[in-house]
């Protein structure tokens, strides 16, 4: 009993220490620990040196630094494995078998995983928000190659209106950085790194190769990568809807179950006592 009083201590300890905490950090992911994972950022910044952050957390916070970054996801991980400890001192409590309590603490240290189950929800939501910006991006610039501009000329001199988010402010660097004439290829590059897509690294592997080459068969390579891009994105469509009916035919099936277990609960009760 003494240990679920302990429990209970250290997570209201947990709640008032991260009010205390000053770590301002956007927070998009595991959003459901927004108001305890402060708490932690102390312990995180001590181990920050010999953990590894997922790669796609820069994609989230481009504007955070790496470190940031690092501690913010640890601070997290550390969070959720506090609140999980509930498992095993419920074990100990209720003297329970060695495997039991052996499962339960395995249990914390497998449910840090739900970090990064999170941050693979959220990376897919952004992922598909960047390419389509992409996608009308890359329409409008083949349309530019078509009439005959050149690259430099297409993305210099051309305002593209794309909507302010993660995609405008990596172009606009991009647009930044070809303006003063620094090298494209290192330009792209760049862009490559900021951007880990597989969709946006090809096409900055094409635009490396039309700038070493003169830009010889650029349009009509343009033109291809762009119409599969769309094909892409229509068969992504198709997916996601079938997809959803299936989820919705699952859960009417579970709701019908649901129904039917209520209507016969009472009439199965009764048969037992018969």
């Amino acid at each position: 009993m003494s240990l679920f009083v302990i429990y209970i201590f250290l997570m209201l300890f947990t709640l008032f220490w991260s009010r205390k905490v000053k770590f301002d950090f956007p927070l998009s992911h595991c959003t459901f620990l927004k108001s305890t994972y402060k708490a932690f950022v102390p312990l995180a910044k001590l181990t920050v040196r010999f953990t590894l952050a997922d790669n796609r957390l820069s994609l989230l916070y481009p504007k955070e630094t790496k470190e940031d970054i690092y501690i913010a996801n640890t601070s997290l991980k550390i969070n959720i494995f506090a609140i999980m400890l509930f498992l095993p001192i419920v074990a100990i409590i209720s003297k329970a078998s060695v495997i039991v309590i052996i499962i339960s603490v395995f249990l914390c240290f497998a449910c840090m995983k739900c970090v990064d189950f999170d941050i693979l929800k959220v990376y897919e939501k952004k992922k598909e928000e960047i390419l389509t910006d992409f996608s009308i991006f890359l329409t409008k610039l083949t349309l530019c190659i078509g009439a005959g501009m050149t690259l430099n000329q297409a993305f210099t001199r051309q305002n593209y209106n794309l909507p302010n988010k993660t995609f405008k402010m990596h172009i606009n660097q991009l647009i930044n950085s070809l303006t003063i004439h620094s090298d494209p290829e290192y330009s792209f590059l760049e862009l490559s790194l900021m951007l880990p897509i597989t969709q946006v690294n090809a096409f900055c592997s094409i635009m490396i190769t039309g700038f070493k080459n003169t830009e010889a068969g650029i349009k009509d390579t343009l033109k291809t990568y762009t119409s599969s891009i769309w094909a892409d994105r229509r068969n992504n469509a198709k997916k996601r809807a079938e997809q959803s009916s299936a989820k919705a035919v699952l859960a009417l099936a579970i709701g019908l179950i649901g129904i039917l277990m209520v209507l016969t609960a009472p009439a199965l009760i009764m048969l037992m006592n018969i």
